[in-house]
């Protein structure tokens, strides 16, 4: 390996938080989707080399009694276990499946956000819930390709409507899109919640 791949990725900074946000009527703490699922998730929006794991989290539970955020558990797993790789997915050339159990301990059960703020942002669509499944690039990627639709389980036990992007510097920003995608489906499918 050469010098410039070890490298590259190796601090936390140079990584962009993303997730696939979704709906599902099911528990959140039961959906733990394949590495071939997240995989078949990235590469429909064009994304070959990333840390992801298949645990989905409800967005009040996004930043856990430490403060830590699931992303920053991924990388820091990665790079305490295989910092090596961290070069190699920067450069395009490999992918990390986080194990759900990793990341479903340390997410789940704690609301690190202010009360005040998750006050302004209703999260509700019926008997559904919003989810993220979180997953990390390299900042060097700059496309990231987008759903035609969303796209649904056969089993109809969750939906998955596209990708967005924690801002670092602004954190509030992932409730308003949830926010948004929730008031989008109650105005859309108004029948198909209640």
């Amino acid at each position: 390996m050469d010098e410039k791949t070890e490298e590259v990725g190796v601090s936390a900074t140079e990584w962009r938080h993303l997730y696939f946000a979704g709906v599902s009527k099911q528990p959140i703490d039961e959906i733990n989707l394949t590495e071939a699922q997240v995989s078949g998730l990235l590469s429909m929006v064009d994304l070959n080399a990333a840390i992801s794991s298949g645990t989905a989290i409800e967005p009040q539970y996004l930043i856990n009694r430490k403060g830590t955020t699931p992303w920053l558990a991924m990388y820091a797993l990665v790079h305490v276990n295989d910092p090596e790789a961290l070069g190699l997915i920067a450069n395009g050339k490999s992918r990390i499946h986080v194990p759900p159990n990793f990341i479903r301990g340390a997410f789940g059960t704690h609301i690190n956000w202010p009360k005040e703020i998750l006050k302004k942002y209703d999260l509700t669509v019926g008997e559904y819930r919003v989810f993220a499944i979180p997953f990390l690039v390299h900042k060097s990627v700059s496309k990231i390709g987008s759903f035609t639709q969303s796209m649904k389980a056969p089993d109809d036990s969750l939906e998955i409507f596209g990708v967005h992007e924690l801002i670092e510097g602004d954190p509030e920003g992932l409730l308003k899109e949830f926010s948004e995608l929730a008031a989008f489906i109650k105005e859309k499918r108004a029948d198909a919640i209640q």
